[in-house]
């Protein structure tokens, strides 16, 4: 009998929770599909650096657990309140509350296995999606196809189990709470109104104005390269992020009622064609929802983030290739005698067509030799130099007897630019003039000194007598060089890369070979990491948003459903109501974004004041942010549409 009840019910109320049902059954197939993915062998032998994707996705799932919980959790308070009533008749008619309680977390269940049930072929087909995606961003000829494991569904039924097990016992708490009467009447319930003193309440705004604009300037303050290595760095972002929320959740239990107190006292505002219709109808809902629009809020600005951090992450990815890997094949030797470098050539040149081969030497500064510019300095010479240069396909450059050039990375400029110090140095005998700092063909291991000074670059002439410090190879190749041939030349080098100290201990020093493609390789794997993980996490969020929002408005289509008749009553024809609706909708759906969009602009661009200097301009990131917003409302106009869709019908199917 009760179990039999319990479906007819959930069939019944399949239809009004449709979106709420789609959501949660995409949200387990996306967290099935990662699970399958992160756990491919094929995924991982693409790359060397996809074994992280396992770890950072178990981490992420952690998170997503939660906001899917508190998604099912809000879901099932808005079914018990809609059957409030029917459930306190059935306390009428002598049915215990132990059975009721039996009943509603049946159906429950019955629809939360529904949705587990069709996650698990459409998470498999999410998956071969996402590995399309992988293997595109990794340029691998190959697909990959992804197979169903029982330790991805296994971890699946352990995500659904914590889920439901927490949603099923604050359900629990409610109900043995509750007396006839608060079944009868729960549906008359709502958040409660945070604010009855208008002075409290203008007060709290003003106060979470100032606290979230104070954690955007200190979010802002971290973002120079002065305060990069400094410890307190972390400590000051995390501080303005726990002031940036409790600023978010204050503006958002005040500013939509502050609003609504002026537009209602403004007469002819007020009484404009149906203001005063949306007005009060919003007003019912911004003044009970504070503390929801706040949590909502907090879910956008996360999404925003993650759709700013994938896109910023593709936009540094040639960057970071010139500063690690600018050359096909590199190696330095840094050993006393040097090793002849010639035999890593031959190695080259069994699977390679060699193109170039460049030699040069990294020569310590003049020794017993006062200076203005650091304790020690890397030099080469301008000759060899202007042969790197022209590898790379720049411009050479040409320096007097006098002159001496500069070549550092771009997050260190700051340290040098504005010194006078470096105007003019001492060199040997002869005093050099500075005449230009480059950042642009600086790369990591342009010698292995020391990646927080400069080199410098002087005429041929300047380092006769100087000390060799470092040796390097650089060979250019016709085909585009593979991971393979990184590991092959240490694989066959393995004497000169493994060194033992005079306590018998071994030290790897397999850094000193770098090679073009193992450094592709291996920016294609977080790119396409984080470019998978920030879409996942914000698709969810997104989700999560839209499927909270529309529950509560086809709620109240079918809770008020006498406004809107009253409204056909008085002659308001179907365009004019359906125009109304709409006005709603997008003022409901409007609140929890706009601070949540002006919050993640502010902290994207104080993100920029670091990665501007690696992207094409210091203008890019506005076009990601741009996209991102693009990104943001398809998807989040998608639930809208379909809010809207509903709530029409429900209109419709009432009149």
């Amino acid at each position: 009998m009760l179990g039999k009840l319990a479906v007819r019910n959930t069939k019944r109320n399949l239809k009004d929770y449709l979106i709420y049902l789609v959501t949660i059954t995409i949200s387990f197939s996306l967290i099935l599909a990662f699970n399958l993915i992160a756990s491919s062998d094929e995924v991982v032998k693409l790359s060397s650096k996809m074994d992280l994707l396992e770890g950072i996705v178990t981490f992420v799932n952690i998170i997503i657990i939660f906001v899917v919980c508190y998604l099912i959790n809000y879901t099932t308070k808005f079914m018990f309140e809609k059957r409030s009533k029917e459930l306190g008749m059935y306390m009428l008619l002598g049915i215990k509350k132990k059975k009721i309680t039996h009943l509603l977390v049946l159906e429950n269940i019955l629809l939360g296995f529904l949705a587990f049930l069709l996650s698990i072929p459409i998470g498999l087909l999410f998956s071969q999606f996402i590995s399309l995606v992988i293997v595109k961003i990794l340029d691998v000829p190959e697909v990959v196809f992804i197979a169903l494991n029982f330790v991805s569904i296994g971890l699946l039924i352990i995500y659904f189990l914590a889920i439901y097990m927490l949603v099923l016992l604050n359900l629990l708490r409610r109900i043995k709470k509750m007396t006839v009467h608060d079944f009868l009447y729960f549906d008359k319930q709502n958040e409660k109104n945070m604010f009855h003193s208008r002075k409290r309440r203008n007060l709290v705004f003003v106060v979470s104005i100032i606290v979230g604009v104070t954690s955007l300037l200190l979010w802002n303050s971290q973002f120079s390269f002065e305060k990069s290595n400094n410890q307190g760095t972390f400590t000051y972002l995390m501080f303005s992020l726990a002031m940036l929320i409790i600023s978010i959740y204050g503006v958002s239990a005040t500013c939509s009622d502050m609003i609504l107190s002026v537009v209602l006292k403004n007469k002819k505002k007020k009484y404009q064609k149906d203001n005063l219709f949306v007005a009060r109808t919003f007003a019912s809902k911004a003044r009970t929802m504070s503390f929801t629009f706040g949590t909502l809020s907090l879910l956008i600005l996360v999404s925003l983030l993650c759709l700013n951090l994938s896109s910023i992450n593709k936009g540094l990815y040639q960057a970071e290739l010139e500063l690690t890997a600018p050359y096909d094949v590199e190696i330095f030797d840094d050993s006393i005698p040097f090793d002849n470098l010639n035999e890593y050539t031959d190695i080259v040149a069994e699977d390679y067509t060699i193109n170039e081969i460049i030699e040069f030497d990294i020569y310590d500064k003049p020794n017993n030799q006062a200076n203005q510019m650091n304790d020690f300095y890397p030099v080469i010479k301008l000759s060899e130099y202007n042969k790197l240069l022209k590898l790379r396909g720049m411009y050479t450059i040409e320096l007097k007897d006098d002159e001496y050039f500069l070549v550092m990375s771009s997050q260190f400029l700051h340290k040098v630019e504005n010194n006078s110090n470096i105007k003019n140095v001492q060199f040997l005998t002869q005093n050099l003039h500075l005449k230009a700092i480059d950042t642009k063909s600086f790369w990591y291991n342009m010698n292995n000194t020391d990646y927080y000074t400069f080199t410098v670059v002087v005429p041929d002439k300047y380092t006769q007598g100087l000390e060799v410090i470092e040796r390097h190879l650089i060979i250019d190749t016709k085909e585009e060089t593979k991971a393979e041939l990184e590991n092959k030349i240490i694989k066959d080098m393995e004497s000169k890369f493994v060194r033992v100290d005079e306590n018998g201990e071994r030290y790897d020093e397999s850094y000193r070979v770098s090679v073009r493609g193992t450094a592709i390789e291996q920016q294609n794997s977080m790119t396409a990491i984080i470019a998978c993980v920030c879409y996942y996490s914000s698709f969810i969020l997104i989700s999560a948003v839209g499927t909270i929002l529309a529950i509560q408005s086809l709620s109240d289509a079918t809770k008020y459903k006498y406004r809107y008749q009253t409204l056909r009553r008085l002659g308001v024809n179907d365009k004019s109501l359906f125009k109304t609706i709409r006005k709603q909708l997008l003022i409901l759906f409007g609140v929890p974004v706009v601070y949540s969009i002006l919050a993640s602009f502010c902290m994207l661009t104080s993100i920029n004041n670091i990665y501007q200097v690696l992207l094409e301009s210091q203008y890019t990131y506005l076009l990601y942010f741009i996209g991102g917003l693009a990104i943001f409302f398809f998807f989040y106009g998608i639930y809208w549409i379909a809010t809207y869709i509903g709530f029409k019908r429900n209109i419709n199917e009432e009149s």
